[in-house]
């Protein structure tokens, strides 16, 4: 006979022990997640073109990879209505842990000459891909009923820092494991089946890291969660109603421009690994870089945002994305090899970091701040379907223009300058469609940012589904 679970109060000490400890668990699994995605989903495009895909073909790979998550999200309140959380989080992170079998198989069979396993891979990541956005609003969720309210900062803070360290070592270890085995393959004649080789090496590591991540969310403490009804509004009725409302232009906003940086999205790899030759270890540091000025500028995006609003935010970061493209095409000019590697690593890499950073931390920010917590996880849903569908349509485009194959000049050069063009026309005719919702100062360039609040849109992530949850039942 099994022994009914009693109901008790969150400050019993048993449940604060199972809190804490599951805490402390969490942030041991982030890392082992963080370690997947380092090992693996980074070095999914280099993967592809090691397999020989086409640039369209990269163009379908990150329109899928793009369309699948949103669609996916759509029913993500549902799952919580019928299963545990834990049980969600665990089945996703053993399916992605398994996927990584017929990824490596891939390898294996375009070696030995089987056909078309490029569109295989295609549809395998797309599977993964989808199991995480099944489960990320699910963990999100589950975090919010661990994580006392005054402490989340702080605490996702730790926990953030932790897996981007375990993220940056992983990846550059994965670029320093492929490079290795290429000079390997070179020197003995074999490159490409040693390149392979090590590609299926570093998915060993991620299916491994991923299997990690799977124990200790196994080990972790679930409160039950009391559903009540729903405040439900149609996808059809967001769109009737859309663009009379702040929120419904922005989605627009954010649609159209999904779309115009989906063009060019699929192609920064390609042309770093097949166009500019560089080498693995090259094409990470570059990739990485982005993200480091991102963090290193996150205190100061932060405090603009709070005190200046974050429509302000988003349109001075828009205008600079408009600007990403044009720095890549501007390396042409430089003719030194080691000169180009380094512009790379630094003049886009703190554009992107900047404007990327930004731009996200105000799209977050603008959400919670115009939708009512009680319509927040359709909006979401349906903001995430409208910029996944964006960027498929961009990655499409992209494909097209790819297969057509220019001559007058490089054509990934070409898809950037496209891409350009199209954020320059969205930027122009979306951002006067966006308007503050809340009350902010008035800007002033002499303004001195002074505080450091980079977990922002992260804390306020956990409210995602929120409103469904009626009550929380701690139990022993």
């Amino acid at each position: 006979m099994v022994k009914k679970e009693k109901v008790v109060s969150v400050n019993n000490p048993i449940v604060q022990k199972k809190i804490n400890n599951s805490l402390e668990l969490s942030i041991k699994e982030g890392s082992a997640a963080s370690s997947a995605i380092g090992f693996g989903e980074s070095y999914i495009s280099p993967f592809a073109i090691a397999l020989n895909a086409t640039a369209a073909q990269m163009g379908i790979l990150y329109a899928v990879i793009g369309l699948l998550p949103s669609l996916v999200q759509l029913k993500s309140t549902t799952l919580i209505e019928k299963f545990p959380r834990k049980k969600i989080a665990i089945t996703t992170a053993l399916w992605r842990a398994l996927l990584w079998i017929p990824i490596i198989l891939t390898g294996i069979l375009s070696y030995l000459g089987v056909p078309h396993m490029v569109w295989l891979l295609i549809l395998l990541v797309g599977l993964n891909y989808a199991f995480g956005a099944m489960a990320s609003p699910v963990w999100f969720s589950w975090m919010g009923s661990l994580v006392p309210e005054e402490r989340r900062g702080d605490y996702f803070s730790r926990r953030n820092r932790t897996k981007g360290f375990f993220g940056i070592i992983t990846m550059i270890a994965g670029a320093m494991v492929l490079d290795g085995f290429k000079k390997i393959g070179g020197a003995s004649g074999e490159t490409l089946g040693f390149t392979l080789l090590g590609f299926g090496l570093i998915f060993v590591f991620a299916a491994i890291a991923r299997l990690s991540s799977w124990r200790l969310l196994h080990k972790q403490y679930e409160p039950r969660l009391k559903i009540k009804k729903k405040d439900y509004f149609s996808f059809k009725d967001f769109l009737k109603k859309g663009i009379s409302t702040p929120f419904g232009r922005f989605t627009l906003f954010r649609g159209a421009f999904s779309v115009v940086i989906g063009i060019s999205t699929p192609f920064w790899t390609v042309y770093m690994l097949r166009d500019l030759g560089f080498s693995y270890v090259w094409y990470m540091m570059i990739t990485v870089s982005a993200v480091v000025f991102q963090l290193i500028f996150l205190p100061l995006l932060g405090k603009f945002s709070d005190r200046f609003g974050n429509v302000k935010l988003m349109k001075m970061c828009t205008w600079l994305i408009v600007t990403n493209p044009l720095w890549w095409i501007a390396s042409v000019l430089i003719t030194n090899d080691l000169m180009v590697k380094l512009y790379l690593l630094i003049i886009p890499s703190i554009i992107a970091g900047f404007a990327a950073g930004g731009f996200n931390l105000a799209v977050n920010n603008y959400v919670y701040d115009a939708v009512k917590s009680t319509k927040r996880s359709f909006g979401l849903s349906y903001m995430n379907l409208m910029v996944g569908v964006g960027a498929f349509i961009g990655a499409v485009t992209g494909s097209l223009l790819a297969w057509i194959n220019i001559s007058f000049m490089n054509p990934i050069l070409f898809i950037f300058a496209i891409s350009a063009t199209g954020r320059l026309l969205v930027a122009i005719f979306g951002l006067r469609l966006l308007h503050e919702v809340r009350h902010i100062h008035k800007f002033s360039s002499q303004y001195l940012i002074k505080e450091f609040q980079p977990m922002v849109g992260v804390v306020r992530e956990i409210h995602y589904l929120e409103h469904i949850v009626k009550k929380v039942e701690h139990h022993i």
